[in-house]
């Protein structure tokens, strides 16, 4: 190497005055106490702040519980952004935190951040590049596939530029730093990857679209009812407080956030179990949603381990055993990359012969070479280009189009002159060398494209093999295949994405493209990847997953990491999101029922100036036995089936129907009561029982069709809800039944599932209309 100057420590003091320094800007993310405030002070834990302290007054103790719901919901919510907040906020592509530099003529070992622009580094194989450089003085090979995607060696001469968090694999160099901070390239990526949106639930999301609803009708019909029980009918201050607090209550939806977190937070242990860490709760129900899933080649289709599959022989006259010229030849090469750690294991017998001289690998000759004693010069590397004529046996031309790589060996008797008479060496040998397909990779592919998951494979690697590789998999028309050094514009690479099942060499922004490509046609996008250069397509995709052999980048910027490397893991995940979806989806249409009919009947007693017919002690009792039991034991179904349709229209179809039954139900019984020769207490029972049966037909709705599970856990509801009633039927306040209340309470429950059955009907007409439109 020649003699190259480092700065002095005058200079270097400059450019830390000038603020030249490696330093990358913290993270824009929210702080611990932004995140608590958030989600402790907002309206909807302000109605239930103030209805809770308006029960302490009256001391109405046994309808607090709902505080310890509140309050589950937001402690959850605090942990599940703060460990977001945190993932993101680490996120760093350089892990070497130290780098050597030339100062006043000496080597000191400084840490990353004190490296200052135009600062000489020094760099040694193994090491990685911290700042972005330009080689000064000799040529080395740097492995730049994480940030390229590029698996083999690229050979930077004097005068090339080396990119921040790439490796030296082979040599050494001194490199005159040119950009610091900001301006380094793993920097820019690491800090686009943490503009990552956030995961969108549509659970949640939908949920709190009604929560934010209801909170709006809270504040006036809390005053109108107050005003009514206190002013109008002179009610004392306990009663009123109480009958209010309960119609408010019933409009909050509180326990569904719950039971939602509850069911992701067990599939989160399960899958731990089987060895995959959920970064972010609410993205299994994102993947359990998927239309798309994107994969790489290498380290994901691939086992990301090379091995030598054969080993075929030419004719030739040579008298050397091709096994012995190759352990010699491995054992003496100073090469460390992937192949040829792949040739050590493969060939280890005896070194027979001594290495005299060595030519290295390099990406430019893609081929290395071996002066052996006795032997003469042994190169090996690509056939095409060491002999470009050479026709190989027909085994080996069925082995490429299997996704194979090949090297030739051959010999030359002269070391001083074999490089420019590659052409008349003789051939000794074709090496196949193969990356294995995953043990799981069909059955996982066979697993997504019967459940409506469309596998496209977009990486970095040559397309042939790419393609190769797919149709071993079974990704469909794997064979029509693109190369993206062909793409040119934006819309060559949507169109390109759309087209096209398998995409080789494509460049980490055009995978960003590609993701953003699919999710501009309404495409749910999950993106599996394992190294930096996926960072920008993972941080956009719907879903994230990094495989657990992968980069620090990719595993700290998914929502999913696969520890144990297996692609069929990833069937569990969907299996668990789709497993939720469905559960908590039927769950909510249970939790939903009692928010609507809440709502319109406190409307309805507003304007028919009447106490809210009912009382904490028997909504709670109505919860558990109309929402909480029934939704809890539909967990334990394996529903994996694809979601058909929203939240919101599942909602709509099943609650709708049923709440205008109890509506309507407690609406012509309060108007007629008087007439019926009714007093309060006999019609609060009739309305009651008539709910909580109107209530469980909703059940019956939801769960058919029936099979023995499905009616078993229906009759141990029914009669639970008769032997809790009876059980507490003086705190539930309930008059003594007769059978001229029974007669009531059959009438109007037989009307009420008659009436929701017909509106069920013509709801589920449009809603089947629109389907079909």
């Amino acid at each position: 190497m020649r003699k190259v100057k480092g700065l002095t420590n005058e200079q270097v003091q400059n450019e830390m005055k000038l603020g030249h320094m490696n330093i990358s800007p913290k993270p824009l993310v929210k702080s611990y106490r932004q995140i608590v405030i958030e989600h402790v002070f907002n309206l909807f834990n302000a109605y239930n702040f103030v209805i809770a302290v308006a029960l302490i007054m009256v001391q109405a103790w046994s309808s607090l519980f709902f505080v310890v719901i509140v309050t589950s919901n937001t402690v959850i919510r605090i942990y599940q952004e703060i460990r977001s907040r945190n993932m993101v906020a680490k996120l760093n592509l350089i892990i070497s935190p130290k780098t050597k530099v030339l100062r006043d003529d000496q080597i000191q070992e400084i840490d990353n951040e004190e490296i200052v622009l135009s600062d000489v580094i020094y760099l040694e194989t193994g090491n990685q590049i911290s700042a972005d450089s330009i080689v000064l003085d000799t040529a080395v090979e740097v492995d730049e596939s994480l940030l390229t995607g590029e698996v083999d060696p690229v050979l930077k001469r004097v005068g090339d530029h080396l990119l921040s968090g790439s490796f030296i694999v082979s040599g050494a160099c001194h490199a005159e730093v040119e950009h610091v901070g900001i301006d380094n390239y793993a920097t820019k990526i690491a800090n686009e990857a943490r503009n990552r949106k956030p995961v969108i639930s549509e659970l949640v999301t939908f949920f709190n679209k009604v929560t934010k609803f209801t909170s709006f009708l809270v504040l006036p019909l809390s005053i109108l009812m107050l005003y009514q029980a206190l002013i109008v009918r002179d009610e004392s201050m306990t009663m009123a407080i109480v009958n209010t607090s309960t119609a408010l209550l019933g409009m909050l939806p509180k326990g569904l956030v719950l039971l939602t977190s509850v069911s992701m937070a067990a599939s989160i242990v399960r899958l731990g179990k089987k060895e995959v860490l959920v970064q972010e709760m609410f993205s299994i129900e994102t993947l359990s949603h998927a239309d798309v899933l994107c994969l790489d080649k290498t380290g994901t289709l691939t086992q990301g381990k090379m091995e030598v599959q054969d080993l075929i022989l030419f004719d030739h006259k040579l008298p050397y055993d091709i096994n012995d010229v190759m352990s010699s030849f491995v054992s003496g090469s100073l090469d460390n990359n992937a192949t040829f750690q792949t040739l050590s294991k493969y060939f280890q017998g005896n070194t027979k012969y001594d290495t005299k001289d060595r030519v290295s690998f390099s990406s430019a000759r893609k081929w290395s070479a071996s002066f052996l004693e006795n032997v003469g010069t042994i190169i090996v590397g690509a056939p095409e280009f060491i002999i470009p004529d050479l026709v190989m046996p027909q085994s080996v031309e069925v082995a490429k189009q299997k996704g194979a790589r090949v090297l030739l060996v051959a010999h030359h008797p002269d070391f001083e002159t074999f490089q420019d008479d590659l052409k008349n060496a003789i051939p000794m040998a074709a090496i196949v060398i193969l990356d294995p397909l995953r043990a799981d990779a069909k059955e996982t592919i066979d697993f997504f494209r019967e459940n409506d998951v469309l596998i496209k494979v977009i990486s970095g690697d040559n397309p042939v093999t790419v393609s190769a590789l797919a149709a071993q998999a079974g990704v469909e028309n794997s064979s029509h295949y693109l190369d993206a050094t062909t793409l040119q514009t934006d819309e060559d690479i949507e169109n390109a994405i759309m087209n096209y099942n398998v995409i080789g060499r494509a460049t980490p922004h055009q995978k960003h493209k590609m993701i953003l490509a699919l999710q501009s046609h309404k495409l749910k996008v999950a993106m599996t990847g394992d190294g930096v250069n996926d960072v920008l397509a993972l941080k956009d995709a719907d879903v994230s997953i990094a495989m657990g052999s992968g980069s620090d980048a990719a595993k700290q910027i998914s929502q999913f990491v696969v520890i144990n490397g297996e692609l069929s893991t990833m069937v569990d995940v969907v299996k668990e999101g789709r497993l939720d979806t469905n559960n908590v989806e039927r769950s909510a249409s249970m939790y939903y029922l009692k928010t609507i009919y809440t709502i319109l009947i406190a409307i309805a007693m507003v304007l028919l100036n009447m106490p809210y017919p009912f009382i904490p002690f028997q909504m709670t009792l109505l919860d558990n036995f109309v929402e909480g039991f029934p939704s809890f034991m539909i967990l334990f179904e394996k529903n994996i089936s694809k979601q058909k349709e929203s939240i919101a229209r599942h909602t709509l179809r099943y609650s709708v129907p049923n709440a205008m039954a109890v509506v309507l139900s407690v609406i012509c019984m309060s108007i007629f009561s008087d007439q019926l020769g009714l007093n309060l207490n006999e019609l609060f029972t009739i309305l009651y029982f008539s709910t909580a049966m109107i209530a469980i037909h909703l059940i019956y709705r939801i769960y058919s069709p029936v099979n023995w599970y499905r009616g078993f856990v229906l009759i141990i509801d029914v009669i639970g809800f008769i032997i809790a009633t009876r059980l507490f039927w003086d705190w539930l306040q309930l008059a003594p039944m007769t059978w001229g209340l029974f007669r009531y309470i059959s009438i109007i429950v037989i009307g009420g599932i008659i009436l929701s059955t017909i509106i069920s009907y013509f709801i589920n007409r449009y809603l089947d209309k629109d389907i079909a439109e």
